[in-house]
């Protein structure tokens, strides 16, 4: 399961309340929507996670104005976020049972019960969810043998990958495999952070044009398939591979990261200009030295935005009113809006929804 995080809820409050991304701080109580989002971590299933969150928000009136319109429109992106949607008519069987919830008139149960039954899983077929579970499980099964495969940097190597990144090394061997390869080379790592990758790698990927069709086109181009079926089981890496995951580790080291994700794997196959996959981007319209650039200041975006939120829930909110640090969060969340720019359609609909049934969404 996907989950959001305070910099997701602040958006949509942004976007829901039409104000500034300093003046949705001040109207979020973010030790609340902390606590709703560490309750919903705990929670089993998509509906019980749902209704963890929705009930803790609307408990706690965690945004000042339009509670309830915020709130739902929290949920709605949890839901998507999680390839789901969340059927809101009738609206006087939701207002009901928030106004239930509101006056603590009903149990987590029952909230997950009425989202389950409102609950419908879009935009993944049955092959896609397959697909989805088998990746999981080679996580599990691949990750150990990959270890095996490392020199230089020791056993444990990939105990420094994050979830993405790790699931973007496991799909760049099953993208070997499907061209009957039997190597791990820099352009099935390209393929693979381009299929399993989200946020900052796949949009600065993707803006260029680098997507996976015309990838794996070029990589045909390229090398060729293979002449014999790629046996099963554990592919290895070629040199050129391994040292881009060396310096993937090194990216990592030297811009401060705890752990290694797809953005410094990417940052690796960039500076290696030789390598295939730094072939196929610049044939595809990519120039190295821009996406390095780009790449980079997206990092140090999120780095300095990250930055900015713990000290929101550390500091005296006081401190907050002063020019100097008004001036500060407001470029820092507005640079966290851009990032979540994915949300406005999710929260436009929303608007409409309600607008459809006569609801002002502003009141």
């Amino acid at each position: 399961m996907r989950y959001l995080g305070v910099y997701d809820v602040l958006a949509v409050a942004a976007r829901v309340l039409r104000c500034s991304s300093e003046d949705a701080v001040l109207r979020t109580d973010l030790d609340a929507v902390e606590r709703a989002l560490s309750d919903v971590r705990r929670a089993s299933g998509l509906a019980e996670a749902a209704g963890v969150l929705l009930s803790g928000l609307i408990r706690a009136r965690a945004f000042s104005g339009a509670n309830r319109t915020v709130t739902v429109a929290v949920v709605l992106q949890f839901v998507t976020l999680n390839q789901a949607d969340l059927r809101l008519e009738p609206v006087d069987d939701l207002d009901e049972l928030l106004d239930r919830i509101a006056a603590d008139a009903t149990n987590r149960h029952e909230v997950a019960g009425f989202i389950q039954d409102r609950l419908e899983h879009l935009g993944m077929t049955a092959a896609e969810l397959h697909e989805h579970l088998r990746l999981d499980l080679l996580l599990e099964d691949e990750i150990p043998a990959l270890h095996t495969d490392w020199q230089g940097m020791g056993e444990h190597m990939f105990e420094h990958f994050n979830a993405e990144a790790r699931r973007a090394v496991v799909v760049a061997q099953e993208a070997a495999r499907s061209l009957d390869h039997t190597f791990i080379g820099t352009e099935h790592l390209l393929l693979g952070l381009i299929e399993a990758s989200q946020g900052g790698v796949a949009k600065v990927l993707s803006d260029k044009g680098i997507v996976a069709p015309a990838v794996r086109d070029l990589v045909l181009e390229i090398i060729g398939r293979g002449e014999h079926k790629a046996p099963g089981g554990h592919i290895p890496f070629t040199p050129r591979a391994k040292h881009a995951l060396e310096q993937a580790y090194k990216e990592s080291r030297r811009l401060g990261a705890e752990q290694l994700g797809p953005e410094h794997l990417l940052l690796a196959l960039l500076h290696d200009g030789e390598g295939v996959a730094a072939q196929v981007m610049t044939r595809l319209g990519g120039k190295l030295d821009e996406l390095c650039a780009r790449i980079e200041q997206w990092i140090d975006r999120r780095q300095r935005t990250e930055a900015v939120v713990t000290d929101m829930l550390t500091e005296d909110p006081s401190t907050w009113t002063t020019y100097g640090r008004r001036h500060h969060l407001t470029a820092e969340l507005n640079a966290v809006l851009d990032e979540n720019e994915r949300l406005h359609e999710q929260v436009a609909r929303l608007r409409d929804l309600l607008r459809k049934h006569d609801i002002d969404p502003d009141s």
